[in-house]
């Protein structure tokens, strides 16, 4: 192997990493939006920017790693499932429901829910809840005062 070919590895190596942790972010917001799909009455998940929300909370520093962890996992043991964002609803509620069979899957879809009714009802600061559309669809009045930082003064 020639000199610029090897210099050039990092990059390749980085780029398939990214791309692998990228796809599965679309895998997560595929799943928030097949739980939580536009009504007539209220938003979806990709409405109300739940995986935005999530992954702004996930890498700060102040977020249980343990958790990104097993979000992450959980995101990659449900593609070996067979999900795929590209399928039906049908086929995605199938491998959902045989998923969810499962403790890791029942536990991995409970903290999907979780974190998406968080970015339902959160104030927008946190990057969900875009244009509190989950407020507004839900009549609730914010309480004030309402926070001026996304996790509190010191983390700005």
């Amino acid at each position: 192997m020639k000199r610029r070919e090897f210099l050039t590895l990092p990059v390749v190596f980085t780029t398939v990493a990214c791309a692998k942790k990228e796809d599965t972010w679309l895998l997560i917001e595929s799943v928030q939006v097949h739980l939580f799909p536009k009504t007539k009455k209220y938003p979806s998940a990709k409405e109300f920017e739940a995986t935005r929300y999530l992954k702004m909370v996930a890498y700060h520093d102040s977020f249980d790693k343990d958790d990104l962890d097993f979000i992450l996992r959980g995101a990659s043991e449900l593609r070996k499932s067979g999900y795929k964002t590209i399928l039906t609803d049908d086929e995605k509620e199938k491998v959902l429901q045989t998923f969810g069979e499962s403790h890791l899957g029942e536990n991995w879809i409970s903290i999907m829910i979780n974190y998406t009714l968080e970015a339902l009802f959160c104030d927008p600061l946190y990057g969900g809840n875009k244009k509190e559309i989950g407020w507004k669809s839900f009549h609730h009045n914010a309480g004030v005062p309402r926070p001026k930082f996304r996790f509190g003064a010191k983390h700005g």
